[in-house]
This record gives C-alpha cells, sequence and structure tokens, in this order.
C-alpha cells in the first residue's frame, strides 16, 4: 500500500485510523498502531498528521462529513418515505455498526473534547433534515411535533444500535420495522 498515490493517501490514512481508534480507542492507539494498519511508515502518517490528536480530529470531521453527505443524499432521493429514511439512518448510523470495540469506550469523550460544537453542528443539520422530509411526508397539519418525536426515536435507536449490534443487516432490519411503525398514519 505504500504505492498510494498522493491524492487518495490521507483519506485513506483517515479510514484506516478511525479503524484502529475504534478497535483500541484514543488513549490505547499509536500513531505506530495507525501506520502499522495504513502500511505505511511512521514518518509517511507525520508528513501528513502532526500528532495522534490531530489524525483523530482529522478522522472525525471526515467521518461525520461523510456520513452527513450520505444521509442529506438518501433524504434528496425521489422515493417512498420509509425508504428514505432507511437510506438516511444508514448513512448516518447503519455504516458505523460492529465497528466500535468495548476497548474504544473513550472515544466519544475525546470526540466531545476536540470536535464538541461541531459534532452538536452535524447532528442538528441531520435532524433538521429529516424533520424537514418527515413533516412534508405528512398528509397531517399539525405535524411537526410529531416529525420532531419522529426523528428523535429514530435517533436514539439508530446511536444505541450502532454499538449493540453486530451487524449492518441486523440494523437495517430493525430500523425498517420501526421505521414502519412511525410512519403510519402519516
Amino acid at each position: 500500500m505504500e504505492a498510494l498515490k498522493e491524492t487518495g493517501r490521507q483519506p485513506y490514512i483517515l479510514e484506516t485510523a478511525m479503524k484502529v481508534f475504534a478497535r483500541h480507542g484514543f488513549k490505547k492507539t499509536s500513531m505506530e498502531d495507525i501506520a502499522q494498519a495504513a502500511q505505511i511508515s511512521r514518518q509517511g502518517i507525520y508528513l501528513h498528521f502532526k500528532n495522534k490528536e490531530d489524525i483523530f480530529k482529522a478522522a472525525l470531521f471526515k467521518m461525520m462529513k461523510d456520513s452527513l453527505a450520505a444521509a442529506t443524499q438518501a433524504l434528496d432521493e425521489d422515493s417512498p418515505l420509509e425508504d428514505k429514511l432507511l437510506h438516511a439512518l444508514d448513512g448516518w448510523f447503519g455504516q458505523y455498526v460492529g465497528l466500535f470495540h468495548i476497548e474504544a469506550s473513550d472515544l466519544r469523550q475525546h470526540a466531545r473534547q476536540m470536535l464538541g460544537a461541531e459534532i452538536d453542528e452535524w447532528k442538528a443539520s441531520f435532524e433538521k433534515r429529516m424533520i424537514t422530509v418527515i413533516a412534508e411526508a405528512s398528509s397531517q397539519k399539525e405535524t411537526s411535533s410529531r416529525a420532531v418525536e419522529i426523528t428523535q426515536m429514530l435517533c436514539a435507536c439508530g446511536m444505541t444500535w450502532k454499538h449493540d449490534l453486530t451487524s449492518r443487516e441486523e440494523f437495517l432490519s430493525r430500523m425498517k420495522a420501526t421505521l414502519h411503525i412511525c410512519c403510519q398514519n402519516l
């Protein structure tokens, strides 16, 4: 993998680093661990990132940006509401199901310390878009509070299942059933 093109190296390092952090946690991950997983030298890592905090912050930023883009694209699809929401929730949560190991319990704390306000903005942007899509799909006039409740419930399920389930297929199956219940009588 040492021969990766320069244009593809940094995203590859960030994706690999997030997998290492997700397996070992922030404290137990070293730059050497990331370099080995990415199959490049430590010096190669340091050409792109000054330290572990820098690479973790960049990996989180990339993960959140990519998740929001996938979810937004799904919400803009011309498809039935439940399908649209399922694809959005899969883009936001589902792709990370089974990724985080129990040893990585410190990641949330470190993520909050490094990107707290930005994480809240991304989350709020995703939830606001979901609320709008649900409210627009409803045939009822007073839907904004119901759309908020549905969004909050789906996001709570997604966050829990992202950490508790081991397969994306199980996540999608549970989310599909939950969406069916939530979207009845809209």
